[in-house]
């Protein structure tokens, strides 16, 4: 299992460098989409093409109720989340507020969305479900946290402590995910596309980490961290509910 992981890690990175490399040459704003959030889908497409029998992407769509219920949920979280964060800028005395809006707001929730969709058909749709064949939601959601947080790479340019708040935040949004959508009965793309694509507006929106600034990434990795052990928290009490009603006797006649 750990080595087709390494295996669609090491081609996810490689194809990262090369849209990178396309996006320098041929100029497309990276405040209006970055080509490397698509390069998680072209790792699954190749991990299809070596094992296709064995590789599957758990994309199917729940019930709409699930998904429209689930995609508010997702988005109640986020915008909790954020505007707790917001907060405590304003108690701390910090600048919170990012710069004017590079592009028309509209514009960039539909970018947002198709870039989110490529990096999510790959993390949740296609790794997740795979590690927890053999895991649990908690352990895949960790596991892939770590890995997505470290694939963004280019944070290591502003060192070494923002890179690694930046990972925990990663890796706190991976177990909000993975709960959520472990209550939605199978893996959604469009659940997952949602909560990612949120949090990318709310950080356009809201902060000014992308320029290396630690405070605002150390306050987001904390309250993301939070966030992820009450989310997970209620899951397993739900879980353990739903258990105990089914264990129950059901009397006949």
């Amino acid at each position: 299992m750990f080595l087709r992981v390494v295996v669609f890690y090491l081609i996810t990175m490689t194809f990262s460098g090369l849209l990178n490399a396309l996006q320098s040459a041929t100029g497309p704003s990276t405040d209006l989409i970055q080509l490397v959030q698509f390069a998680p889908a072209l790792g699954v497409g190749v991990m299809y093409l070596l094992f296709r029998r064995t590789t599957r992407v758990a994309a199917r769509f729940t019930p709409a109720p699930v998904v429209v219920g689930r995609g508010i949920l997702m988005i109640g979280i986020v915008t909790a989340a954020m505007l707790v964060s917001v907060l405590v800028h304003v108690v701390a005395g910090q600048t919170w507020r990012a710069e004017s809006l590079p592009f028309p707001f509209g514009v960039l929730v539909i970018t947002m969305l198709i870039g989110a969709a490529g990096e999510e058909l790959g993390w949740r749709a296609y790794l997740q479900p795979y590690l927890q064949t053999r895991f649990s939601v908690l352990r895949s959601s960790l596991i892939v946290g770590l890995l997505w947080g470290f694939w963004h790479i280019g944070g290591f340019a502003n060192g070494i402590v923002f890179m690694l708040l930046f990972v925990v935040m990663a890796t706190s949004m991976s177990v909000v995910m993975g709960a959520v959508l472990a209550g939605a009965r199978r893996t959604n793309l469009v659940i997952a596309t949602v909560m990612h694509a949120a949090v990318n507006l709310w950080l356009i929106l809201l902060f000014t980490e992308e320029k290396g600034n630690v405070f605002p990434i150390a306050v987001l990795a904390v309250v993301w961290a939070i966030t992820a052990y009450v989310v997970h928290s209620v899951q397993v009490r739900r879980s353990v509910v739903v258990q105990n009603r089914s264990a129950r006797p059901v009397r006949l006649g």
